[in-house]
């Protein structure tokens, strides 16, 4: 039988034969491999270069994969937790490229001087921070620079401590995590205030110019966050409360706000003039009495002759003189009120809400469906339910619409924002995905090898019947005409 086959298709019959089965130990030899596994994602190539000279090292092999400047390490390991406990016993964590804490572990303090004591101090704290740093979400990696300045001997002024901080965040950081990382560097050095935090992001634009603390609008996340998460929670009353009343879906609410963010202090005194109080009195008398000096002369002997003059006593008391003057001081003390008031920034000066409600539908004889409009009162109460919401004050002139219309088809998904999104696969990796649509492909390829190619050369060839069919009809032709 094996003859029968010939040469040619012999050889291919070897030939697919032995490629299937090294396509088939292909796949035994490859599931057999332990899954390269990822072990560290966003490596430098210095630590790149570290990692893999440790796992060269343990004999472990491994796959060097570059993406966007930065190394992805994978391992051929059944357990890549216990490998990276190993590593870290080893002492490699990957992002710990600055010197912590570890460095006093490494030197000998007793040969040390107090300049590298200090500098050492330094380096320590600043890479204990850049550590912290990196580990917050979004931050790839930190660098930290701080000078804390001694005090001289003598020396009245007290210069404060500042800090640099370089973060690496592929996907930009908000408000809120520059303000955590300026209070985090600030809590953690002594004498840092968080106006002397610096912030720059690896593409060089400024998060944070280290004089933030002294701007108001800035310690409260800036005009433009105050003024959306005002109007986000004046939308979110109204929608919550309405909603319920026609139904999220045939609800739309937009705000606009305008915040006051000037800060006003104010100093009053205010005294009450009814309410008197006799704090002190003083009286004064002065009596005097005077004469003339002329009249009044002493006893001498001029006055005693005969032809002295005599006073008259009338004339004596005319010229005879007394006063008195009464003085009477009275301080009263009255109610003084000293008011100081400060108003912080942020107030709400001005509101504009405006309400679209969707028409409900109803069906007519014909059984098409029409909008039935609301009644006017009950548009009335949901007015007046939204300006109680809302806080309406019709004297800082706040202004609410409530109107009623026919929402387009599709509107509501738009306005929630509802895309259809594949569902991910769940519980598997893409590197499972990866090895299984490899045994796939090796499998379809023996399948067809063995279906197309394998199986024709195995089939004999059909016997050639067609001529004989052909020929023995011309030969009964004579003698059916004999009889």
């Amino acid at each position: 039988m094996i003859r029968s086959f010939g040469i040619a298709r012999l050889a291919a019959i070897i030939g697919v034969t032995t490629g299937v089965a090294i396509a088939l130990g292909l796949i035994v030899i490859r599931a057999s491999e332990a899954p390269m596994a990822l072990l560290y994602a966003d490596l430098d190539f210095k630590e790149g270069q570290e990692l893999a000279t440790r796992l060269e090292q343990e004999g472990v092999k491994y796959d060097l994969r570059e993406r966007g400047g930065r190394v992805s390490v994978y391992a051929a390991s059944n357990d890549g937790a216990s490998l990276k406990v190993k590593l870290a016993g080893d002492g490699f964590v990957a992002g710990t490229r600055e010197v912590g804490y570890e460095i006093f572990d490494e030197q000998d303090a007793l040969g040390a001087t107090s300049f590298q004591q200090n500098i050492n101090r330094l380096r320590a704290l600043e890479g204990e921070l850049a550590r912290t740093i990196a580990s917050i979400g979004g931050v790839r990696s930190a660098r930290v620079h701080l000078v804390l300045p001694e005090r001289e001997l003598f020396s009245r002024e007290n210069r404060q401590s500042t800090a640099s901080i370089v973060v690496d965040a592929p996907a930009g950081l908000d408000k809120r995590s520059v303000r955590a990382i300026v209070n985090l560097a600030s809590s953690a050095v002594p004498g840092l205030a968080p106006a002397r935090v610096t912030i720059l992001d690896s593409s060089g634009d400024l998060l944070a110019s280290g004089q933030e603390g002294d701007d108001p609008l800035a310690a409260s996340g800036g005009v433009d966050e105050r003024i959306a998460a005002t109007e986000a929670r004046i939308r979110r009353t109204v929608e919550d409360l309405v909603g319920r009343i026609v139904g999220p879906e045939n609800l739309r609410v937009q705000v606009a706000a305008d915040i006051d963010f000037s800060r006003i202090t104010e100093t009053a005194n205010i005294i009450d003039p009814d309410s008197q109080t006799v704090l002190s009195a003083t009286s004064v008398e002065d009596a005097s009495n005077s004469s003339d000096p002329a009249l009044t002369r002493g006893v001498t002997v001029a006055n005693q002759l005969p032809e002295a003059q005599i006073v008259d006593p009338q004339a004596l008391a005319a010229a005879a003189s007394s006063s008195r003057r009464t003085e009477e001081t009275t301080n009263y003390e009255m109610t003084r009120t000293v008011r100081n008031e400060v108003r912080e920034m942020g107030g709400v000066k001005r509101l504009s809400v405006a309400v679209a409600l969707n028409s409900p539908a109803t069906t007519d004889a014909a059984g098409v469906s029409v909008p039935a409009p609301r009644s006017e009162e009950e548009l009335t109460r949901i007015t007046a339910l939204v300006r109680s919401a809302i806080g309406y004050n019709a004297a800082r002139g706040d202004q609410v619409e409530v109107i009623e219309t026919s929402f387009a088809a599709g509107a509501p998904a738009q306005a929630q924002g509802t895309v259809a999104t594949a569902a991910p696969a769940r519980g598997l990796s893409a590197d499972q995905i990866m090895r299984g649509a490899e045994f796939s492909a090796i499998a379809l390829v023996a399948l067809a090898l063995i279906v197309f190619v394998l199986r024709p050369l195995l089939t004999p060839a059909a016997a050639p019947t067609t001529a004989i069919a052909q020929t023995s009809p011309m030969r009964e032709l004579p003698a059916i005409a004999a009889a």
